[in-house]
């Protein structure tokens, strides 16, 4: 039995598919680092998925978590089963690619004592005796920053992600009323004709650098289904970019494509609402009317973040739920 806390738990986080296709490494790295707050840094290992069967089998852990995609067909997910049971570990998957590759869901269930889910909506579609749903989070090492005046940031709005084709849409939309701000797009597969776009990825630190620099961050969730065929099942929980922002003490302008935002901050204190490109340009110019409004709203959902949405708390549920 594995107990939060105890000093016999050891944690061993592992990636699902091999980490030359794996763009979510720092995701590992920060899941490590919240087990480490919790248990200690000599309790925890993280490792890539082509040495998880040396690190299991070095570490001995008592847990093993399973972090990523299960969408390449080539990693050897078994082998890590098998090293698993061999070692006497439970094996937790949490699948952070749900609803977008649910298809795939099943190789985990075959293997898992338990599977999370990154996604509410995808929970009670999934077949496993023992599931649960775990939204991602934000890495204190990585994402915390000072909530800055806004006097002192230079962009009034920025974004940082891959051009999904429902974000380019957004973006095209919202241009032409953009044209007097400071506005910055980072990422991959921008269109040029988005003059403010570029296709630079951004390391976590440089992105809460630039969410830290901006008066307001666009959040955008994805829609571009990879395998979803089955049940076509649309996202409902926010992807991480919402937790990290806030963490770097961003003010935040969130596409309302549901509701389920709201039960991890709340409209108008920490976060606001769009559905409505033209609201993008109306929040600018209220966030230079209403400097200090806007730091204060910045500075609770950095607190809400802090409190409730680390990888240090993400830790301590799967250990509560591995325990249960």
């Amino acid at each position: 039995m594995l107990l939060k806390g105890s000093s016999s738990a050891k944690v061993l986080v592992a990636s699902t598919s091999p980490d030359a296709v794996n763009h979510n490494v720092a995701i590992r790295n920060a899941l490590r680092d919240g087990f480490a707050e919790v248990l200690g840094d000599s309790a925890v290992r993280a490792s890539p998925l082509e040495l998880a069967d040396e690190a299991v089998t070095g570490f001995r852990p008592s847990l093993v978590v399973a972090l990523g995609s299960v969408a390449v067909d080539a990693a050897p997910l078994r082998a890590l089963a098998r090293s698993a049971r061999r070692s006497g570990a439970r094996l937790a998957f949490w699948l952070h690619d749900d609803p977008y590759e649910f298809d795939y869901g099943p190789k985990a269930e075959a293997l898992a004592d338990h599977v999370f889910t990154n996604d509410r909506w995808t929970l009670p579609h999934y077949r496993h005796a023992s599931v649960s749903h775990l939204p991602l989070a934000a890495c204190r090492r990585t994402h915390d920053r000072p909530v800055r005046p806004m006097a002192d940031r230079p962009l009034d709005l920025f974004f940082c992600g891959a051009a999904f084709p429902n974000r380019i849409a957004l973006l095209e939309r919202a241009q032409a009323s953009l044209s007097g701000y400071r506005v910055e797009v980072r990422g991959a597969g921008w269109p040029a004709a988005l003059s403010f776009a570029e296709n630079i990825r951004l390391a976590p630190a440089a992105m809460a650098d630039r969410a830290s620099a901006s008066r307001l961050t666009l959040a955008i969730g994805r829609d571009l289904d990879i395998a979803n065929r089955r049940f076509r099942l649309p996202g409902s929980t926010p992807g991480p970019r919402v937790f990290e922002a806030a963490l770097a003490g961003a003010p935040q302008l969130c596409f309302a494509a549901g509701l389920e935002i709201l039960d991890y901050f709340d409209e108008g204190r920490e976060i606001l609402l769009f559905d409505d490109v033209r609201e993008i340009a109306e929040a600018i110019a209220r966030a230079r009317r209403e400097p200090a409004a806007f730091a204060a709203m910045a500075e609770r959902a950095r607190a809400r973040a802090l409190g409730a949405h680390t990888y240090r708390h993400r830790a301590e549920t799967i250990l509560a739920v591995m325990a249960a």
